[in-house]
């Protein structure tokens, strides 16, 4: 089994900076495209697994895009500092709980000694793999991750906005939420306003042939960015990760372009070799 994974960030059409940030691995980047291949059975795998997130600093506040990649960062290190091999569901949920804790304290304590950061903060979601098959997604604010399988794409996340609920549960279409005001109000982010919890589900398995997208709202958000039928027409492809990447984030801007995109692509192959497979 390999895991390819691929991430990309792009500042969209009607921005003038980007304030997302994505998660590969220990690599942290923006506008570069980073792609990865990681063997199921390797010693690397077994003790550390794979952590892939996404992070979009809030545009309209200074510093967005400082705390977006200084959460990544922090995650990240925190991540990669310590051996799990052998662990369990719980445990490994455990361990991100306390990682997203410490990011969060590290977060509040950078912008507490810079008031003019005092507004600024950012959403983050992501998924850690770790072998056999465990998966943990979390998330707070509305970056998504989703799960494309058989050919179908459904959301593994509900955004944090007073309409996410109604729209993840039915009670409310896409197309009518969009157009209501409370439809782009964060409930929860990562700064010093507001609630900063993260969800995090350790319930999950991953298994041959799934893919994991994570994505900020500029991606594929209430309203903008790709729809669910393009995101799985993209997924039915076989550019690989890389490729796939490059399609979705080509595509958002493409179709919308009015904020920052982010998008990273973790594919699940079994007795593949490279990333273009």
């Amino acid at each position: 089994m390999l895991f390819h994974a691929a991430g990309l960030s792009h500042t969209g059409r009607a921005r003038d900076r980007n304030d997302d940030h994505y998660c590969l691995g220990a690599f942290v980047e923006q506008e570069v495209l980073t792609a990865i291949t990681i063997d199921a059975g390797s010693a690397f795998f077994r003790q550390y697994g794979l952590l892939a997130a996404v992070a979009d600093g809030m545009g309209g506040y200074a510093g967005g895009g400082l705390v977006s990649r200084l959460v990544l960062e922090t995650l990240s290190a925190q991540y990669y500092s310590e051996r799990r091999e052998g662990c369990g569901a719980p445990e490994l949920a455990a361990c991100l709980a306390g990682y997203l804790e410490q990011t969060t304290r590290t977060v509040e304590a950078v912008l507490r000694r810079s008031p003019e950061l005092a507004d600024a903060g950012t959403t983050v979601a992501g998924v850690a793999l770790m072998p056999p098959d465990l998966l943990v997604v979390f998330h707070a604010g509305d970056s998504r991750v989703l799960r494309g399988s058989a050919g179908f794409v459904r959301a593994l996340t509900v955004d944090h906005t007073p309409v996410g609920a109604d729209v993840a549960s039915g009670r409310l279409s896409e197309e009518h939420a969009s157009g209501m005001a409370a439809a782009s109000q964060l409930t929860r982010s990562l700064g010093l306003r507001g609630d900063v919890k993260v969800d995090i589900d350790g319930g999950l398995r991953w298994e041959a042939g799934d893919q994991f997208i994570v994505g900020t709202d500029g991606f594929h958000g209430l309203g903008r960015g790709l729809s669910g039928q393009a995101v799985a027409a993209a997924l039915r492809g076989d550019a690989g990760a890389a490729g796939t990447t490059e399609r979705l984030i080509a595509e958002a801007v493409q179709v919308d372009g009015s904020d920052n995109a982010t998008v990273v692509v973790v594919r699940l192959d079994e007795g593949r070799t490279g990333d273009e497979q």
